[in-house]
């Protein structure tokens, strides 16, 4: 797993957790990752890439209508759409990764204080 597969808001995320819950949740999520190149060659080959990215139905209906020029068009549509399909697929692990740790792990975690001043009020 390479940082560059998390975004900023993941990291943020992960930033967030105490050493252990996000030592636990990065090698939760480097097993769970969804692979680009393996997406693509499931498209190319079988065909099978909305199984792969846990979207069974889609890749029924996908096949069903293979048999008009409707599921070659959605076919090719979606090899310009595999790149962004793995990045929401992946946040979504990371996601998931996170709220196990959290989980296994309770404790103090580091929070973010958001503090919204009014332009009229001074920051006491």
């Amino acid at each position: 797993m390479s940082k560059e597969t998390i975004s900023e808001q993941g990291i943020a995320l992960l930033n967030v957790l105490t050493p252990r819950q996000k030592e636990y949740a990065l090698t939760l999520y480097s097993g769970r990752e969804k692979k680009k190149s393996t997406a693509y060659i499931l498209w190319i080959v079988f065909a099978v890439y909305y199984f792969y990215l846990g979207h069974p139905v889609k890749n029924i209906i996908f096949w069903l209508l293979w048999t008009c020029f409707i599921g070659e068009i959605w076919w090719i549509i979606d090899l310009f759409r595999i790149s962004g399909m793995v990045d929401r697929k992946n946040e979504e692990i990371l996601l998931q990764c996170i709220a196990e740790a959290r989980q296994l792990y309770p404790g103090v975690t580091g929070t973010m204080k958001v503090q919204i001043i009014k332009p009229d009020q001074t920051q006491e």
